[in-house]
């Protein structure tokens, strides 16, 4: 039977800081070469710009566009050739479509998309179980059916959920009294980054090292690191900020944080590879100071590196 995997972030080059969607993308790609993957770029789906340069309404219409793409992919499988693997919520095919088609889906949370919505956008002022009830609304914009219609579809329509936690399995199961419990499969991801031989730096064995490692974008929190690190005592401290801003409002993030950075603060920008590993294994602490993690790929990383 053929896996059809749909990645909207997968066959990206590793400068594109699409976070841990694409971690989990690429590594499956890698041990999996048998399967089907529909990409953009395996489907041709042209972009003007890139993904994290995108505002929300043009986030939303590539959303739009690879799930026409996909969804017309897989359709020209009969039901019973294959299995879909969705990386993804959002950037998903279309669930409903093709559950009642007959197709038999499994669908990775990355994030739970209500979740997000309601503590980024609505600041936590209505709670996700609340917001949940929105998918019955057919009057929403299409940016919000991609986040409500489209979250209830994958619910009610995949046999199997696959979660990075326990926590995001009690939430689901809070916003959708529905689902049976016995679907949705908490697999935590471990450590995925490929084992390179880290490089000695150039920094003097005398000075503490803290690192933070992930996307600028405002659920990062990687404000409070900053505030936090005016508070420490003058010292032999260099605090390394290791990422590029990415998605909505990334740049603006970007500016906030360099303004409230002193002089022992260095963005080093999106880092990969012996420069990812020789960062983590020289840093002394690592911090992450994320407002809401699923999961949290830098954090084992970190301590993979035994950092």
């Amino acid at each position: 039977m053929k896996v059809i995997y749909t990645a909207a972030h997968a066959h990206f080059p590793d400068t594109e800081p699409l976070g841990g969607g694409k971690a989990v993308a690429d590594y499956l790609c890698r041990e999996q070469p048998g399967w089907q993957v529909l990409s953009p770029r395996a489907l041709g789906i042209q972009l003007k710009q890139s993904l994290t340069e995108m505002n929300e309404w043009a986030y939303a219409r590539f959303c739009r566009d690879f799930e026409r793409a996909t969804t017309a992919t897989i359709r020209s499988f009969a039901p019973h050739e294959c299995v879909v693997l969705c990386n993804d919520i959002s950037e998903g095919p279309d669930f409903r479509a093709l559950g009642a088609g007959g197709y038999q889906l499994a669908t990775i949370f990355h994030v739970d998309v209500v979740e997000y919505f309601t503590q980024f956008y609505l600041r936590g002022l209505v709670k996700p179980q609340t917001a949940a009830r929105w998918s019955r609304y057919e009057w929403l914009p299409d940016a919000l059916q991609l986040v409500f219609h489209k979250q209830a579809a994958a619910v009610r329509h995949s046999r199997w959920l696959i979660v990075p936690s326990e926590p995001m399995k009690r939430v689901l199961l809070e916003c959708y009294p529905d689902c049976r419990a016995d679907k949705i499969h908490v697999l935590p991801w471990g450590n995925i980054a490929e084992p390179v031989l880290p490089q000695k730096l150039d920094v003097d064995e005398d000075v503490f090292v803290i690192m933070t490692l992930s996307r600028l974008s405002p659920e990062k929190g990687i404000e409070r690191l900053l505030r936090a690190n005016r508070l420490l005592p003058e010292g032999r401290i260099r605090v390394w900020i290791c990422g590029a801003p990415a998605y909505m409002r990334g740049k603006r993030y970007e500016q906030k944080l360099r303004r409230l950075a002193d002089g022992r603060v260095s963005f080093l920008g999106h880092v990969t590879g012996v420069q990812k590993s020789s960062l983590l294994a020289r840093a002394d602490l690592f911090v992450s100071p994320s407002l809401h993690e699923s999961y949290g790929l830098t954090i084992a990383e970190a301590e993979a590196a035994g950092c």
